[in-house]
């Protein structure tokens, strides 16, 4: 995969373009050389935008798209196979969560409609333990097979919705419905394996030997099989990498933005109070539940990313999800 710019800059600029009013103009720059090789790039951008009549007017936006075009993320990790290969790479978006970047191994986000969601909350807001499951990573799960890989689907039918469970009235019918065609999917690929977990809006997979670029023709077609969200489908196209956030978002957890500080600075107290607080907020719950393993064990580098993705997300913890 293209490495992450280790440096951000941005030029913020008021226009006024034919036919049009005055557009608020933000446009952001990347380098991993220096800062101020960021803020050239984000000159040369700001001066191509404006020489091509401003932005698309449909998004009727000075800022810059979020599926169409990177903004800038602080870049948390790289993660190299055994020959030095660039396989991954761990940022912090733009609301703060981290965020795994790949494209060793496919991942699809499939979503649930947001209807009937009743969230479980304890008395000061917080999403709050389900009554007799311990706080820790990788709690009881189905039984591995010696490759590491496992069989079978983790039943969920009793669960609240908040921790996995299918939830009720449309959103209950919706859940079966993409739980069939996600098995439905490994069935007509046998030479794929298939990691289905539920997040707490919807579904996410990771596929490994599916040997697919995020920008790909085959990645299109596969993501689309289980009705992928359109939105993340177009990310991936045009970023040309898989993603997955591996932390909670903030208001899940009762935490403000990232975005409000308006700092990217990691050395900034405000920036390090923030992540602190992050950081706190979210030790009691997960990202993800994992819900069935179907299909051949990883290659070796992709199981490296899957085992990164869960001990991050800790699907087997039996935490509410965020």
């Amino acid at each position: 995969m293209q490495p992450i710019p280790r440096h951000w800059a941005a030029v913020r600029e008021t226009h006024t373009f034919p036919g049009h009013g005055p557009f608020a103009l933000t446009i952001h720059g990347s380098s991993d050389i220096s800062v101020e090789d960021a803020r050239r790039d984000a000159r040369e951008r700001m001066d191509a935008l404006v020489a091509a009549g401003g932005p698309e007017q449909e998004h009727d936006s000075g800022l810059e798209y979020y599926p169409s075009r990177r903004l800038p993320e602080e870049l948390l990790e790289d993660v190299h196979s055994e020959d030095g290969t660039l396989i991954a790479a761990i940022t912090r978006n733009r609301y703060g969560a981290a965020v795994l970047n790949t494209d060793a191994l496919l991942i699809c986000d499939v979503d649930l409609p947001q209807e009937d969601v009743g969230r479980s909350r304890s008395s000061g807001g917080r999403a709050g333990k389900r009554p007799g499951l311990l706080s820790r990573l990788f709690g009881g799960g189905a039984t591995g097979r010696a490759d590491g890989a496992t069989d079978g689907i983790r039943d969920a039918a009793g669960l609240p919705d908040e921790l996995g469970g299918p939830g009720s009235g449309e959103r209950g019918r919706v859940h079966a419905e993409l739980l069939t065609s996600i098995r439905d999917f490994g069935a007509r690929h046998p030479e794929l394996g298939v990691r289905a977990y539920r997040t707490r809006h919807g579904f996410r997979l990771l596929v490994s030997g599916a040997d697919a670029r995020p920008a790909s023709e085959r990645a299109r077609t596969l993501m689309a099989e289980v009705r992928s969200d359109p939105l993340y489908m177009l990310l991936c196209r045009v970023h040309d990498t898989y993603r997955a956030r591996l932390t909670p978002k903030p208001w899940r957890v009762e935490v403000d933005r990232f975005e409000s500080l308006g700092t990217r600075t990691a050395s900034a107290p405000e920036h390090q109070d923030w992540v602190r607080r992050y950081r706190d907020a979210s030790a009691q719950v997960a990202v993800c539940r994992l819900l069935e393993v179907a299909g051949p064990a990883p290659s070796a580098e992709e199981r490296r990313i899957i085992e990164l993705h869960d001990r991050a997300t800790r699907p087997e913890s039996g935490l509410p999800l965020a």
